[in-house]
């Protein structure tokens, strides 16, 4: 589908049925993920925001998401934290497949990772944002007033 519900459809689906991912949650903004409980591997999508253009005639909207995959590990392991960071980055990786062989037309940026040290175990993470472009109708439409 050309539109936001199906963009989401799509990534839940890839979440959920992807045999390394644990659970799928969508929040709204960044605060949410605060009191927020997981279960590991856990992928957290959220749309970022959107931009509406006519550019050169070809009406288009843009739409911005964000991913995050949190996995926990044991701590000072380092060959787990090095495995759990390498897993992220594969599964992104399958996201932005499964996302163009849905014929989305998207466009990832830059991976972020992290590891953060909690009790007696490591957060690890790798955040990235992506873009969808998704065709508007071809003219001005009558507006609404």
């Amino acid at each position: 589908m050309n539109n936001l519900r199906g963009i989401y459809e799509s990534i839940k689906d890839f979440g959920e049925r992807h045999e390394m991912v644990n659970e799928v949650i969508l929040v709204k903004s960044e605060d949410e993920l605060q009191d927020q409980e997981f279960s590991y591997r856990t992928m957290v999508v959220m749309p970022l925001e959107a931009n509406v253009s006519r550019e050169q005639n070809t009406p288009v909207y843009y739409v911005d998401f964000g991913v995050v995959l949190l996995d926990k590990v044991p701590a000072e392991n380092d060959e787990a934290s090095i495995n759990s960071v390498d897993e992220n980055i594969f599964v992104i990786g399958q996201l932005q497949d499964h996302l163009q062989q849905e014929d989305y037309d998207v466009e990832f940026g830059a991976v972020d990772l992290g590891n953060e040290s909690i009790d007696d175990y490591n957060i690890t993470t790798a955040v990235a944002d992506f873009t969808f472009t998704l065709s508007r109708k071809p003219y001005n439409r009558t507006i609404n007033l």
